[in-house]
């Protein structure tokens, strides 16, 4: 399963709240299993536990919008979300990153029902 993309949007900036992610340190520090719902379009719900890499990048997408592209490798992490979990992820494309003079990028973001369970792992 790919990741959704949306129309490229050449006028709009990404939301200022979007975290730009230079190093693992820059996103959620808890890496024990945690458990997490997502309710699908249907209203169907799905439970699981994520532990390490794919649970702070669950946490940093719930928090907010990511940036896609950086030095650890978030892309490989969303699509084991989606393909693995079900983790309803679309990519918005934009222009004119002045931070990194990129022409064009995107920002990662949580499109549905997500959250993570109190309580942690069972």
């Amino acid at each position: 399963m790919s990741i959704i993309t949306k129309n490229f949007i050449p006028a709009d900036k990404p939301p200022a709240n979007a975290l730009r992610v230079e190093r693992w340190s820059d996103m959620p520090k808890g890496t024990a299993p945690a458990r997490y719902e997502v309710v699908s379009e249907d209203g169907k719900t799905k439970t699981f536990t994520l532990a390490k890499g794919n649970r702070i990048i669950l946490d940093a997408l719930i928090q907010q919008p990511v940036y896609c592209a950086s030095p650890v490798r978030i892309s490989d992490r969303v699509c084991i979300l989606r393909r693995d979990y079900g983790v309803p992820i679309t990519k918005e494309m934009y222009s004119n990153d002045t931070a990194t003079d990129r022409a064009k990028f995107g920002v990662y973001f949580l499109n549905g029902t997500v959250r993570r369970i109190d309580g942690g792992a069972a």
